[in-house]
């Protein structure tokens, strides 16, 4: 049986200037949403994008990006 998890942070950039800056997750939904938490001041709401496979959210005028969390799967047997 295989089960799987997800970290709690993920590695967000800004498009506009291009750095890339390090977020806690609020909340995730694979293939479907992702909230983070930037600098625990501002939430950012990204939906997933099917055909570039990257999570895109707007705040402030700004455009983030997100490839999203780090899936580790475990295996559990005898």
């Amino acid at each position: 049986m295989t089960t799987s998890s997800f970290a709690d942070i993920c590695e967000v950039k800004n498009t506009n200037n291009g750095t890339t800056i390090t977020a806690e997750i609020m909340d995730f939904k694979p293939t479907q949403r992702l909230t983070v938490s930037v600098n625990r001041s501002v939430k950012v709401t990204m939906i997933y994008n099917s055909h570039t496979n990257v999570y895109v959210g707007n705040m402030a005028g700004l455009e983030f990006t997100s490839a999203g969390p780090k899936e580790t799967q475990s295996y559990k047997g005898r």
